[in-house]
């Protein structure tokens, strides 16, 4: 049976709902039903289905068979009408909330929109076309379906909204780059090459990583952050097997960018590919995970230790440290920062720190 249409507390009870519980008191088939009625089979599957809707012609046919008044059956075909009108009437207020909320200046920047003004309701229709939703209302749900860790923002209405906006636009640009399924065996014997790209530019780094991973099934996507979300990566596994690896350059260090690209290619190695905010305490633990293999995937566990016994940060012991572990100098400052080992104030430290800045047109959209 076709579901009857909800929003937030709201619910439109189709009346096919009692003439489907009818048939099940009578003991009766839907053909039968029809036979009775006078009315053909494919006209009752509709309205047992909450596809068609009582007229009063078939209200007057239902009543003689089944005993129930004319004007209760009309009466409960309003009742749903007026029910259905409700939910979309609140529908169409809140998707302009939500569409007033995206920003537009970051999509005429990157022209996903033309660089002019929209009214509300030709934005929400423009909008719905590039992201491919029926309802921008969606862009308020936590996806499920993907694994990502929005951050705290004090707007989490605006975050979570902006962070989707994103994630959506790789999803569609991913979704048909590859027909390769993922393949963990030929992931791992990338690791160490992995390791290396961080010391090249990422003019360099990031179409040879792009290429590299397409070969393992995944298809890397660089986004630029948009104004207010909380997301600095994601995952997800299509249909045909193959998965998204999505970072940002919301926090632009090249520590934070290169901990995002691991921590998500953590949840892709476990194979991880599902959110559920519902269960906090798996869904932190999955994340835990996730930190311990891109914290350890730089820089040894038993290394880091006998580092920071040392108690040296200076940038002369961070330098020496990096060219041993093979990395650039920001993932060091960046790990011992995150430890609270260090001030983030450091000036003699930031001035090894390294910054990207993803670049991206959508024109083609």
């Amino acid at each position: 049976m076709s579901r009857n249409p909800e929003y937030k507390d709201l619910i439109g009870f189709h009346p096919g709902n009692y003439v489907s519980d009818i048939l099940d008191d009578m003991n009766i088939t839907q053909e039968e039903f029809a036979h009775r009625l006078g009315l053909s089979g494919k006209t009752v599957s509709k309205l047992v289905n909450n596809e068609e809707g009582i007229s009063p012609a078939t209200a007057n046919k239902l009543a003689q068979v089944t005993g129930v008044s004319i004007k209760t059956w009309l009466n409960l075909q309003a009742k749903y009408d007026a029910k259905v009108e409700e939910i979309r009437n609140l529908q169409s207020e809140d998707e302009a909330n939500v569409a007033q909320q995206i920003d537009s200046s970051f999509l005429k920047e990157h022209h996903i929109l033309e660089n002019r003004r929209y009214p509300i309701r030709e934005k929400i229709v423009k909008l719905r076309q590039i992201l491919k939703m029926s309802n921008l209302t969606q862009l308020l749900d936590f996806n499920p379906q993907v694994s990502y860790r929005l951050a705290e923002r004090k707007n989490k209405s605006k975050s979570r909204i902006a962070s989707n906006v994103i994630l959506q636009l790789a999803m569609n640009e991913a979704s048909h780059i590859s027909n390769v399924r993922y393949d963990k065996k030929k992931l791992e014997q990338k690791f160490t090459w992995i390791k290396q790209l961080n010391l090249k530019s990422p003019e360099n780094f990031y179409p040879e990583l792009r290429d590299g991973l397409l070969e393992c099934g995944i298809v890397l996507v660089g986004m630029p952050n948009m104004p207010g979300a909380g997301l600095n990566g994601a995952t997800k596994r299509f249909k045909n097997g193959s998965v998204l690896l999505l970072f940002t350059d919301k926090n632009k260090s090249a520590d934070i960018i290169w901990f995002s690209i691991i921590h998500e290619l953590g949840h892709i190695y476990y194979e991880d590919f599902f959110s559920d905010r519902d269960d906090q305490e798996s869904y932190d633990e999955k994340e835990k995970k996730a930190d311990r293999f891109a914290e350890n995937f730089f820089i040894p566990e038993d290394k880091y230790s006998e580092f920071v016994s040392r108690k040296d940060f200076s940038p002369n012991s961070v330098v020496s440290f990096a060219k041993e572990m093979g990395v650039i100098p920001s993932i060091v400052i960046g790990r011992i920062r995150n430890d609270n080992l260090i001030d983030y104030q450091d000036r003699g430290l930031n001035s090894l720190g390294t910054k990207y800045e993803i670049v991206k047109d959508f024109s083609p959209i």
